[in-house]
């Protein structure tokens, strides 16, 4: 385990937009997947002192291609997806926020989480799928959160610089259910579709799914650029440097109780592990075709988060 967090606070450090992956970024992907789907089993001959040798077997088969009409997510599906909230000393809680998990200790999140009227964000849930149920296939697990970390930049309340992460109370022990995320290879333009997930409302002034949701969203980088007016999230227009432009042409989209959770792609090359490329930040609403929703980019933060995963011991 403790390999793997070293090498996740170096794979930033060469990475630059435009440029190809640092390898560093691979073999910590390549060690998630090692560590969750592979296994090192011996095989011996029926004979004396035959040699032992010695197989990897991978459970992995492949990705699945493909939260407002949105289909629920399948049992372990998105082993890295996080539910952000408040409890109070009554032991109720406020779920308010996702998150991606990206470490054994971190989670990222969007920084406006930690701006809410609920309270401040003091317990995560990993491995969740069904909220209110034991009848789903999954293994939740609440952590509490050591600290908050949001962007030094983010100068709430305009949503630039969009971005955070929560340190938890204690390391996650990885599973089919509750992996990281890879942190992203590329700044995302190359992608024209994305999966998003979440539990928050399927339509505005509905109530938050109990069901985590997935929908595909589609690049609409140009919508932004010449469409997004200024506001008080955007006082001065959309950043193509620092955020993504992503949306549907049907009635499609992440909605409120959203905010934090990731936007992923799949890589061919890493099978059943996703990259988290952007964190849902902000939208004009919830399910108009072709009015797409503003997503902070994560390449643009690699060297952030590396700094902030080296304090994590």
């Amino acid at each position: 385990m403790l390999r793997l967090i070293f090498l996740l606070v170096s794979l930033a450090s060469n990475l630059v937009l435009g440029q190809g992956p640092d390898p560093a970024v691979q073999k910590a992907c390549t060690l998630f997947k090692q560590k969750v789907f592979e296994e090192r089993v011996a095989i011996s001959f029926l004979f004396p002192n035959a040699p032992i040798t010695w197989e990897t077997l991978d459970s992995c088969h492949g990705s699945r291609p493909l939260i407002v009409d949105g289909d629920p997510a399948e049992s372990k599906e998105f082993p890295h997806a996080a539910r952000l909230g408040h409890r109070n000393e009554k032991n109720e809680t406020k779920w308010f926020c996702g998150g991606t998990l990206i470490s054994n200790r971190l989670v990222l999140t969007a920084a406006h989480c930690f701006y809410t009227e609920f309270g401040a964000v003091n317990v995560v849930r990993l491995g969740e799928l069904w909220f209110d149920t034991d009848e789903d296939d999954a293994e939740p697990e609440d952590f509490g959160v050591l600290r908050s970390i949001e962007h030094p930049e983010f100068k709430e309340p305009a949503l630039y610089n969009d971005i955070a992460m929560v340190r938890l109370d204690r390391a996650v022990n990885f599973s089919l259910y509750k992996h990281p995320a890879c942190l992203p290879f590329d700044d995302g333009e190359i992608h024209d579709k994305f999966i998003a997930i979440g539990w928050g409302q399927k339509a505005l002034a509905q109530a938050e799914s109990k069901k985590l949701l997935k929908v595909e969203l589609r690049n609409y980088h140009q919508r932004c650029l010449v469409t997004t007016e200024k506001n008080e999230d955007l006082p001065e227009g959309f950043n193509a440097t620092s955020q993504m432009c992503i949306g549907s042409p049907d009635s499609k989209d992440t909605c409120n109780g959203d905010s934090g959770g990731p936007v992923l792609v799949y890589h061919k090359d890493f099978p059943c592990m996703q990259h988290v490329i952007g964190v849902t930040s902000t939208g004009i609403s919830c399910d108009t075709p072709d009015v797409p929703s503003v997503y902070t980019r994560v390449n643009h933060y690699l060297k952030w988060i590396k700094a902030e995963m080296a304090k994590v011991t």
